[in-house]
């Protein structure tokens, strides 16, 4: 049992993360919030700002953690480029601050990254692409990459992507907003042209203790193994959850204008992941499934 200390504790991943491996090891959680969000598990809470060097040393210093997963970011894409100093500060001062308080104890860091360090014009990626970020977010991510490449730490970066999962408090996901909106008649207009790969967020969790329990240490894409459109998944949710499709109305990413620039087919190939650790994610109507249950047994 190691001690682990996961940042980012309230949010989807976070929380996830805490079920997943609650029980197995000691853990404890920190987030930007004042209140824990699943004080139902019973460890350890602590209050930080990741952009607080002395903070984020103290808390280190003090837990003494064996493991350490930041699944903490400012992660608002289009949030990042009005607001470029709070996502540089966040997404990689913070990812520094954490990488030299943990200089004397050598833990191993897992970092969570992202699909975004790619451009979207060769999807699908492996390990090996070279990335070719565009936007505030995706270059403070793969800035935030190469912080942890060039520390002595022992580390995991799990890129992802398209993360689906059910927690609380958290801001709807692609999958639990499409559900929602859907739920209420109200008409969706979701892109056609945008490819990922949707990970389920207890995969996710799932393939980082396989990861960890094989030593398994470097960079790693951690997704699901299905290449979709979201257009289609919304399709896919939609007949999942017996929701009405014709309110779904397909169109381009331009349509949308957003700020930040979205990769078109930032889908991943997983095979680095499968070769390492002998076992492979559900497949995306077997997670959605799982996803249904999981909402059921919340709301009672």
């Amino acid at each position: 049992m190691s001690k682990v200390l996961i940042f980012g504790s309230n949010g989807l991943l976070g929380q996830n993360l805490i079920r997943h491996f609650y029980g197995k090891h000691e853990i404890y959680g920190a987030s930007f919030e004042e209140e824990n969000y699943i004080p139902e598990y019973n460890f350890p809470y602590y209050t930080i700002d990741l952009t607080d060097r002395l903070g984020v040393a103290e808390l280190i210093n003090n837990v003494q953690p064996e493991i350490i997963v930041n699944a903490a970011a400012y992660t608002n894409v289009d949030g990042c480029e009005d607001d470029p100093e709070t996502c540089w500060n966040v997404n990689v001062r913070g990812v520094e601050n954490i990488i030299d308080a943990s200089g004397r104890l050598h833990p191993i860091l897992v970092h969570v990254s992202t699909d975004y360090v790619f451009d979207g014009e060769d999807g699908p990626y492996t390990e090996d692409d070279t990335p070719n970020p565009q936007g505030n977010y995706a270059r403070s991510k793969y800035n935030a990459e190469k912080a942890v490449t060039g520390s002595d730490l022992e580390y995991i970066i799990a890129r992802t992507q398209v993360l689906f999962g059910a927690g609380k408090k958290i801001r709807p996901n692609f999958a639990t907003w499409v559900i929602e909106q859907l739920s209420q008649k109200k008409k969706i207009r979701i892109v056609d042209d945008q490819i990922g790969t949707p990970t389920y967020a207890p995969d996710f969790c799932e393939a980082i203790d396989r990861l960890l329990q094989n030593e398994a240490y470097g960079l790693f894409h951690v997704s699901g193994g299905e290449i979709i459109s979201r257009y289609d998944f919304a399709l896919k949710i939609a007949e999942i959850f017996d929701l009405d499709a014709s309110l779904i109305e397909r169109i381009k990413t331009e349509d949308l204008k957003q700020k930040a620039p979205r990769p078109r087919n930032s889908s991943f190939r997983i095979y680095k992941l499968i070769n390492y650790t002998g076992w492979e994610p559900h497949s995306l109507t077997e997670a959605l499934q799982l996803l249904k249950k999981e909402l059921q047994e919340e709301n009672g």
